[in-house]
């Protein structure tokens, strides 16, 4: 299986890659293959909607020339995409944000308000910190990407959700973390 997890924390290596990386060891470990993409490295625009993307039923389309063209082909050619994200003030990071926005031109409607998806079917799963508990923000992400799921007709393999993390040994010595990492890693297949 061909996984792309997209990290949308502003700081490269912190919690939240930390968390991701522990992942992607173990889905490396069962066979898999993974690439993390570092959106902090990328040129994003946030969506102008501009319905550009409606008028091409067979790709994305965005009016945007940024460096979404070519995650959009990642997400196209990857079986599973995770999104790997900090909470910020109670919803994804401004980076995440920007990228969720701009997965609009996957879906496809038509004149009847009917629509079809580029990515109806492809795997997803959500990684998620927070340095509160999951009633300071991590619950309305987790219902924020559980839409976006819904709408977008992917498929959710499941959520790995670590609040109170202050420093990545949070990550490492917890044995509830390791757990959540193996059902994820289960339902992968």
């Amino acid at each position: 299986m061909k996984i792309t997890a997209f990290l949308g924390s502003p700081r490269k290596y912190g919690n939240t890659f930390q968390l991701l990386k522990i992942v992607a060891d173990e889905i490396i470990k069962v066979g898999h293959k993974i690439e993390i993409v570092y959106l902090i490295d990328k040129n994003i625009k946030g969506c102008i909607e501009c319905f550009e993307c409606q008028k091409v039923k067979d790709k994305p389309n965005c009016s945007i020339k940024d460096d979404m063209q070519n995650l959009y082909e990642k997400i196209l050619n990857s079986d599973c995409i995770l999104f790997a994200s900090p909470v910020f003030c109670w919803s994804f990071s401004w980076l995440m944000k920007s990228f969720l926005d701009r997965t609009y031109c996957f879906d496809k409607y038509n004149e009847d308000g009917t629509y079809i998806s580029l990515v109806e079917g492809k795997k997803s799963g959500l990684i998620l910190t927070a340095a509160g508990d999951e009633f300071e923000g991590a619950d309305l992400v987790v219902e924020s990407y559980l839409r976006m799921v819904e709408y977008h007709k992917m498929i959710d393999i499941g959520r790995i959700v670590v609040c109170n993390v202050l420093s990545e040994r949070d990550i490492f010595e917890n044995s509830e973390i390791k757990k959540k990492i193996e059902n994820f890693i289960e339902n992968l297949k």
